[in-house]
């Protein structure tokens, strides 16, 4: 009887330790549980959080600035950059400047904000190509809004770089000889050794190609042309859009509305009589070719094509934009040529040249004179001759242009 209470006091013990050592596991597995519970929940809105910091501001851009051009795609970042700029700074965004060679390029960059300078062989004087490298660099590094670096590389007698001594390898005929020689397979040739030189000191657009369709050598664009048909010049307008841009190039198709068949002569302002259906038949036909490939830019000329606007030059003439933008569809950057090539003044709409041509619907004025250029068109924002509107779209596009090129990150 003894040994019967012996064993079962000993069975009750186990049986009390072990539902024991059963609850406290339980309770230390639910106490776990309840924190892995908590900790999934704070991870998760740490997560949450997260996301939310790193979620892209979203930009709505004001309908009147939104456009649908080429470099749409670009505009959020444009609009979200520009809204951190200055009236001032945007300014500077709408001017291409002639470089000077001393030492004032690089003040020039910071007080004025330019957006670009364009560069001739006075530039690259002396140097070697790792020079001109060094020297576009330091003015890039200058810049607190990425440049444009632009030279007129078309090859024969108007080049920047191609003849000088440290560029031994390289020597551009004329389109029109290169054509002459080799057909259009060299003059593709030609454009991608071109886009690969200007790439590789820096240079991001070519003020090329010339697309004036001259045939006479009395002609003003006789000696820079492509001397092709019609078809034969928009073909080499596709190409060379697409060689030089693919290699990160930009191009600038020029002169539009296109010189054609105007003699040259010693007179500043070249008057066209033609009748515009002589335009849309010939002139106007390279540059739609061009602007379908994807051209970048379209240089607008300073000839007074009097049947296009017997007013104003081309480059100051809201007609001759209209044509460019609705007829032709062109949607890229719209920039004069150099205003400071002659005296204009006569033929502004009775306006301050580069007032006139920010008005006229130019998205980057070419100019020597960069403090009046700046100044004039400050004021005229500063006093409402040029609205907000019209400064921040053109400010907005040109932006976009170097995102999508990549001259911005």
């Amino acid at each position: 009887m003894k040994k019967f209470w012996t064993v079962s006091i000993i069975l009750i013990l186990v049986s009390v330790i072990a539902f024991s050592g059963s609850l406290f596991y339980y309770i230390d597995v639910t106490k776990d549980d309840t924190a892995t519970v908590d900790q999934i929940k704070k991870d998760n809105g740490n997560k949450d959080d997260k996301e939310k910091e790193t979620q892209p501001l979203e930009v709505n851009i004001p309908a009147e600035l939104n456009d649908g051009g080429i470099f749409s795609a670009s505009y959020e970042k444009a609009y979200a950059y520009m809204q951190s700029m200055s009236e001032e700074q945007m300014v500077g965004q709408l001017i291409i400047g002639s470089c000077p060679t001393d030492d004032t390029a690089d003040s020039l960059i910071t007080k004025y904000s330019l957006s670009g300078y364009y560069l001739t062989a006075d530039n690259f004087a002396l140097m070697s190509s790792q020079d001109i490298r060094d020297m576009i660099d330091e003015y890039q590094e200058k810049a607190k809004t990425p440049m444009i670096m632009s030279v007129k590389e078309e090859g024969g007698a108007v080049t920047a770089i191609s003849d000088l001594d440290a560029f031994p390898e390289y020597d551009f005929y004329s389109p029109r000889n290169t054509f002459a020689q080799g057909g259009i397979d060299e003059i593709k040739k030609n454009e991608t050794d071109k886009a690969t030189m200007l790439k590789s000191v820096g240079i991001n657009l070519n003020l090329a190609p010339v697309l004036d369709m001259a045939e006479e050598m009395n002609q003003i664009m006789y000696s820079r042309s492509l001397g092709g048909t019609v078809d034969e010049t928009s073909l080499y307008a596709t190409e060379v859009t697409t060689i030089s841009q693919k290699k990160g190039v930009s191009v600038a198709l020029k002169h539009f509305p296109g010189y054609g068949t105007n003699l040259d002569s010693y007179e500043p302002i070249v008057v066209d009589t033609r009748e515009k259906s002589v335009f849309e038949s010939t002139d106007f036909k390279p540059f739609e070719a061009g602007i379908n490939a994807g051209a970048h830019f379209v240089l607008v000329s300073n000839v007074l094509a009097q049947n296009l606007d017997s007013k104003c030059v081309a480059s100051l003439s809201e007609d001759v934009h209209k044509i460019l933008k609705d007829e032709l569809k062109f949607s890229g950057l719209v920039m004069t040529d150099n205003l400071n090539n002659a005296d204009y003044s006569e033929y502004a709409n009775g306006k301050n040249i580069y007032v006139q041509a920010v008005l006229a619907g130019n998205d980057l004025v070419m100019v020597d004179n960069i403090e009046d250029a700046y100044t004039a068109i400050l004021d005229a924002v500063n006093e409402g001759t040029i609205s907000k509107t019209t400064l921040q779209k053109a400010c907005m596009r040109v932006l976009a242009y170097k995102y999508t090129a990549g001259i911005m990150n």
